[in-house]
Parts: structure tokens; sequence; C-alpha cells
């Protein structure tokens, strides 16, 4: 395939779309919006996966060591000295799956806790003065699916006086951002196939408005390839239009939409514009293009059987 004959394709695309603004218009819109449904889309399955990712992050083991008074008959009402905390510590940060294990005096904890209740600090005004927590070690685990057994583990660490992290929510937790995950893909999924189905159909009509064209210029002589090259070129242009409008509007949506969360709900993990808005539009303006080239010779092949 010589350049001349892409050129003149080129030249032939241009002219039917311009010849036939109506339709290219009707066909650009109906692209943009089919693209613009699955951005949306795509953008929401995006946020739904890295706020599953956010919440799972969170889950993390708190082990208790031994303290005086200990309810824990394995303690013996013995403290840890400093040099056993250490070597507990580092214990728990061998084991298998452990991302990071962090040892927590109690004099943190007691502040951590009084940055968590803020303005209502003065409730632990009452200890006077009195620190009822216990030193902890606060373990992160690689993948919240090892957090029970991690946690198995760390209890059988001696000095170690009792485990939590939340046993009876870890499970319905991690079901619940599985059934996330699951769900989001199979939208995205559903909604791929309604947009290529879309896509091709539009085509379709396109084509088949010229089918007379086609059928003369096949009659006279004229190669497959010659007749199809300004209709592919054609439906790249209208998909690579389409996912540019697409996006135009589905960037500046987002952009406020993140603006607006940040201000109003920062307690909402979602994903900033720009780690997802160029990504996201290479990617519809490259499915456009395919789509667009697809569509169109799918579509062709009836009206070349002459």
């Amino acid at each position: 395939m010589s350049p001349r004959a892409w050129a003149i394709a080129f030249r032939d695309s241009i002219r039917s779309m311009t010849g036939s603004p109506v339709m290219a218009l009707a066909s650009m819109a109906t692209v943009a919006v089919s693209l613009l449904v699955l951005s949306v889309v795509l953008l929401l399955a995006v946020n739904l996966e890295h706020m599953a990712t956010s919440v799972e992050s969170q889950v993390q083991i708190t082990a208790y060591l031994c303290d005086v008074n200990d309810d824990n008959p394995a303690c013996n009402n013995q403290p840890l000295k400093d040099e056993a905390k250490k070597s507990v510590t580092d214990q728990i940060g061998k084991l298998p799956g452990v991302k990071q294990a962090t040892f927590i005096t109690k004099d943190q904890a007691l502040a951590k806790m009084k940055e968590q209740f803020g303005e209502q600090k003065g409730i632990l005004a009452g200890l006077d003065g009195q620190n009822p927590l216990r030193d902890s070690v606060e373990v992160q685990a690689n993948t919240p699916a090892q957090v029970k057994g991690i946690a198995d583990a760390v209890t059988n660490i001696p000095g170690i006086s009792n485990v939590n992290y939340g046993k009876e929510y870890v499970d319905k937790l991690l079901s619940f951002t599985r059934a996330v995950r699951i769900g989001g893909v199979g939208l995205v999924a559903m909604l791929i196939i309604a947009t290529v189905l879309t896509i091709s159909n539009t085509i379709r009509l396109a084509v088949y408005a010229r089918r007379r064209e086609i059928a003369i210029m096949k009659l006279v002589g004229a190669t497959d390839w010659y007749i199809r090259r300004p209709f592919m070129l054609e439906g790249v242009f209208l998909g690579v239009i389409g996912a540019g409008l697409s996006m135009a509007l589905t960037g500046y949506g987002y952009q406020r939409f993140v603006v607006y969360a940040y201000q109003n709900i920062p307690f909402l993990p979602v994903v900033p514009a720009e780690r997802v808005l160029m990504s996201l539009t290479a990617a519809l303006v490259l499915l456009g293009c395919v789509l667009g080239t697809v569509g169109s010779w799918l579509s062709m092949r009836r009206f070349l059987k002459v």
C-alpha cells in the first residue's frame, strides 16, 4: 500500500464526512456519548478499587505486651524489660507476611488517643495522670488475607498478652472489597460490550447509507482495499473525535468532583485527577480508533460482495 493510496483515501474520507455533515455529526455524537458513559463507569471502577485498597490498608494487628496485673496467666504479672520488648518486636517483624512491626509505648498510645479525641480530649482528664494503656506492637500485613494467620502466630510469641485485629470485621471487610472489585470489573465489561455494539451499529448505518456508491465502485473494478480504506479512515476519525469529546467532558467533570470531594468529603479516598485522566484519555482514544476501524471493516463485508 503506497503512501499515495493512503493520501487518496484520506482525501476521500474527509470529503465523505464534509459531504454528509449530518450523518458524520450523528456518528460522532453517538460515539462520544457511548464513550462518555464508559469513561464515567471506568472512573467509578477505578475509585472503587482505590477505596477498597485504602480500607484494606487500614487493617492492622495490635499485639499487647505483658505488664503488671495482666489478666493473661502466661505473663505472671511481670512487665517486659526493654531488651525483651525489642526482641518481641524483632520476632514479629520476621514473621512471614509481615510488612512492618512498630513498637508503641503506652505514653505514645495515650498521646495518639488524645489526638483522636480532638476537642473532646478533656474526657481523658479523669485519668488523673494515670495511664491505663499498655505497651504494644502495631503490625501491618502485606495483604489483608494474611492478617488472621499472622495474628495466630503473634499470639504464640512469649511476652505477648493478647492480640486484637478486629476479627469480627476483617472477614466482612474482605468479602465487601471482593464484591466491589468483582462488581466493578463486571460492570465495565458489560459496558464495553454495549459500547462496541453501539458504535459498530452506528458505523454500519453510515456505510449502509452509501451502499449504492460502494456497489458502483465495485462494479467498475475498484479493489476491496481501495473501497475500504476511506471508510476505515473515516471510522478512525469518528472514533478519535468522539473519544476526544467524551474525555473533554469527563475530564472537566472529574476535576470539579475531585476538588469538591477534597473540600467537603476529606475522609473519602478519591484518586487524584492527574493520576488517572491521562491514562484514561489515551485508553479511550485508542479504543475509539480501534472500534472505528473494526466497525468499518466488519460493516463493509456484506456490501463488498457484489
